[in-house]
């Protein structure tokens, strides 16, 4: 029994020290919250000469039903929207496309009605704190041009 008491006294000590030796500052996160943030790519198409919009101007030469993205499910299946999410800002008009799983890369496919399909490529970045790993929009590719840094409240211009 006296070794059984040493014995703790001594694991009572060791496991003081070992605990008190490390001078690390107790990080408390705040609750996480119940919803993930939806990552979007908003973006408009225009004639490549004139700068119209091709689905918002005044008198537009494409309707809405004329376009289609098309992008691979959370099952990893093909789906398609068509037509995709409109915002409406008194600034202007511009189509939204919800990413449903941000992974790294994440590509769809922009066709309106018989013009070239565009391919859009979204790249996400990671940030890890001590509280928690986050995915952000990062970049938006078009076809082969180069990638543009993407911004929450940027709009991806593609030129037709």
């Amino acid at each position: 029994m006296k070794n059984l008491c040493l014995y703790i006294v001594g694991l009572f000590i060791l496991l003081t020290v070992v605990s008190c030796s490390k001078n690390k500052a107790k990080v408390i996160c705040p609750p996480v919250p119940l919803t993930v943030p939806v990552q979007t790519v908003k973006f408009q198409v225009v004639d490549k000469t004139s700068g119209q919009d091709l689905f918002f101007s005044q008198n537009p030469p494409y309707a809405l039903t004329d376009i289609k993205i098309v992008f691979r499910n959370s099952s990893n299946k093909l789906d398609s929207i068509s037509p995709p999410l409109k915002e409406e800002l008194p600034n202007g008009s511009h189509f939204v496309y919800a990413v449903s799983n941000p992974r790294t890369p994440d590509t769809c496919y922009i066709k309106i009605k018989s013009l070239k399909t565009d391919t859009m490529i979204s790249t996400f970045a990671t940030t890890t704190t001590a509280c928690s790993t986050t995915s952000f929009l990062n970049k938006v590719q078009v076809d082969k041009n180069a990638p543009v840094a993407y911004a929450s409240g940027n709009v991806i211009v593609i030129k037709k």
